[in-house]
């Protein structure tokens, strides 16, 4: 074995304890929000058949997925993503559970491409999934839950930039474009290259007009005065109900109280083939990339089997980690409670000893080197230690 191999591959990482006993620890505060606020946790397999979570429609090019093959030739996956899996879950096995649907989930997933700025490849995912409901009352209930996902970890300086995509796709349809062109142009706004823009517009690909808008998308970013100047810029129906959809949840989120953690980004038009609506993320000033993600995504469903409205959102645990560290707002682990040894005539009196204690809710650790003892126990972080003999332990 090379010195190499005792590292995980690039893009995985190994739990140290302390590491593993605050992820756990975060996880399981989010798990409970989950269930007070109504999702019923579920849990898909970490390899699905290819075509679940390759193709068209948001999915994954068959070429980004670890694949592997099952004893009769199919083409298998890792999963790089949970909605689609639970998507799958919702329109075969649940296909009778009526709708509305709500379900959570705390698993990883695995990404081929090597995400960037220090991304890990393999990553924990904790998310809901609210299916069979359409508008801003169910949108504002997500985004109201990714807050609180955030706040009861212990995060305190983060905000939500909520973006509408049908916004940028009405702008498309009035100035009549389609195709590569408006991917082409999606990727420059989101990228805020306005240069780009301006070049396509020289060599005649669109008007004045919608170039004008184009270049003006990236700045519609702020409070919700952003909403009004947006409304000058378009008075297209879709354009409208765009705005209309995103002061509607905005009214949902000032009745949650969290409205003070939200900024309208209009220049947010990430996944435009995805997302069917409103899309958000949550992001803080101790990354260089977003904590969560989400959005509305009422096309998906149907690709299974089962058509129905549907929005949710993902949060990334490892970074969340990062971020509360960077805050100072990592509580501090608790250390083991006792270490037992035990001389050979004090072995079964300690092994009581060590039972009582955990069933009082402590931990015990054994030291099989009584001479040891006391050194073990103080590099363990040990609070109290006990050597155990025959008679009455020392």
């Amino acid at each position: 074995m090379t010195r190499q191999n005792l590292f995980p591959p690039e893009g995985m990482q190994d739990y140290l304890p302390d590491e593993r006993w605050h992820k756990r620890r975060v996880e399981a505060q989010i798990r409970e929000l989950f269930s007070l606020c109504g999702y019923d946790e579920i849990e898909t397999p970490l390899l699905e058949y290819c075509d679940v979570v390759s193709g068209g429609g948001g999915r994954l090019p068959v070429e980004q997925l670890f694949k592997t093959f099952d004893r009769s030739g199919s083409v298998l996956a890792v999963r790089p993503d949970n909605t689609l899996p639970i998507a799958r879950l919702i329109a075969g096995r649940m296909k009778d559970v009526p709708a509305p649907i709500r379900v959570s989930y705390v698993q990883d997933i695995v990404q081929y491409p090597l995400p960037k700025g220090g991304q890990m490849r393999a990553h924990t995912q904790a998310g809901i999934e609210l299916m069979g409901e359409g508008g801003a009352q169910a949108d504002a209930e997500v985004i109201a839950t990714a807050i609180r996902a955030l706040t009861v970890s212990g995060l305190r300086e983060f905000q939500i930039d909520l973006g509408q995509v049908d916004f940028f796709k009405g702008l498309m349809e009035e100035a009549g474009l389609s195709g590569d062109l408006v991917e082409r142009l999606r990727v420059c706004v989101e990228e805020k290259n306005s240069l780009a823009i301006e070049m396509m517009k020289g060599r005649g690909e669109l008007s004045d007009m919608a170039a004008e808008r184009l270049r003006e998308l990236p700045g519609l970013y702020g409070g919700e005065e952003v909403l009004d100047a947006a409304e000058q810029l378009s008075e297209y129906p879709r354009c409208r109900a765009a705005i209309k959809n995103l002061r509607d949840i905005l009214t949902m989120l000032k009745a949650y109280g969290l409205d003070k953690y939200i900024s309208i980004d209009l220049g947010m038009v990430h996944s435009i083939d995805y997302y069917t609506g409103m899309i958000f993320r949550g992001i803080t000033g101790h990354l260089g990339y977003p904590l969560l993600s989400g959005g509305r995504y009422d096309e998906l469903m149907a690709q299974f089997g089962r058509p129905m409205q549907a929005t949710g959102f993902a949060l990334s645990v490892k970074p969340l980690l990062v971020a509360l560290e960077c805050e100072g707002g990592m509580v501090f682990r608790p250390s083991v409670d006792w270490m037992l040894a035990f001389t050979p005539s004090g072995c079964e009196r300690a092994l009581h000893l060590a039972q009582s204690l955990r069933d009082q809710g402590m931990s015990v650790r054994m030291c099989y080197q009584p001479d040891k003892l006391e050194e073990q126990a103080r590099a363990a972080g040990c609070r109290q230690w006990r050597l155990i003999d025959g008679g009455e332990g020392r």
